[in-house]
């Protein structure tokens, strides 16, 4: 059943980012999620699955449902790519620029890169394809070429700040980064955010009018027994971070990646 219309007209859509080779869009809603006033584009949020270059720090229990490929990053991607994920999110601990551009030409997904700000600057000539690139400790402000730049902040007037500066500097490729989704205490925080950011935008502010993104990965560091039950965490915070408005998905564990997708496929046909 479609939800009914409202005499409200829609306001400009808010910003689209096409990202990888222009053939994933994010962003563009205009209307609170999921409401046919979006103008529905039947657009479900991105997921990207996460892959990095070094596990001393990745939970056993995630890395155990890989079947071994989570030892070469490459390989980690491809498998995302298989089991349906719409990008890929690099968190790449090392400065070897080359990961990310093999990924990208194997997997010709969209790619977000976390890394060190130094690490990020070598990405600037990376392919043809549009990244997103997400400072591991600040705000990314260094060259960018032609891919987007996450921003985060711990207020929708922190974050409209730092868009603001980097619009000033000739940066129009930017991505609101929402922070952490987890079902705890914080939850509530980071609902209130995105729900912020995602008004004042529809009600012209136009610093906040970019597609928005979260990581739902912390949800893995909760000490669950099996994979099984953490997955089932990590969907929930992931539907909560939909419902809430979010356009791209940053995600651990593959299981929780599907029904995310899913959930998401549900949702935009509302």
């Amino acid at each position: 059943m479609r939800l009914p219309k409202t005499s409200r007209r829609p306001c400009a859509p808010l910003k689209e980012l096409y990202l990888g080779r222009g053939d994933y869009v994010a962003g563009g809603a205009q209307s609170l999620p999921f409401l046919d006033l979006d103008g529905a584009r039947r657009r479900r949020p991105l997921v990207f699955g996460q892959v990095t270059d070094d596990l001393n720090t990745y939970p056993e229990l995630a890395a155990d449902m890989f079947s071994g490929r989570q030892t070469d990053p490459v390989e980690w991607a491809v498998m995302w790519k298989e089991i349906g994920a719409d990008g890929v999110c690099i968190d790449l601990r090392s400065d070897d620029a080359d990961i990310v551009r093999r990924i990208c030409d194997r997997t010709r997904l969209p790619v977000a890169v976390i890394a060190d700000a130094d690490a990020l600057a070598r990405m600037s000539d990376i392919g043809d394809s549009t990244m997103v690139l997400i400072g591991r400790d600040s705000v990314y402000d260094g060259p960018s070429g032609c891919h987007a730049v996450a921003v985060g902040g711990e207020t929708a007037d922190d974050i409209s700040g730092r868009c603001s500066a980097l619009e000033s500097e000739g940066i129009d490729n930017i991505v609101i980064d929402l922070g952490g989704f987890a079902v705890d205490g914080t939850l509530e925080d980071r609902i209130a955010l995105a729900e912020e950011v995602r008004r004042r935008a529809l009600s012209e502010d136009a610093t906040l009018r970019h597609p928005t993104m979260c990581s739902t990965v912390c949800c893995w560091d909760g000490g669950f027994p099996d994979a099984r039950v953490a997955s089932m965490w990590e969907a929930e915070a992931a539907l909560t971070a939909m419902l809430a408005g979010t356009d791209i998905l940053i995600m651990r564990g593959p299981g929780a990646a599907d029904m995310a997708r899913v959930y998401g496929e549900e949702l935009a046909d509302l």
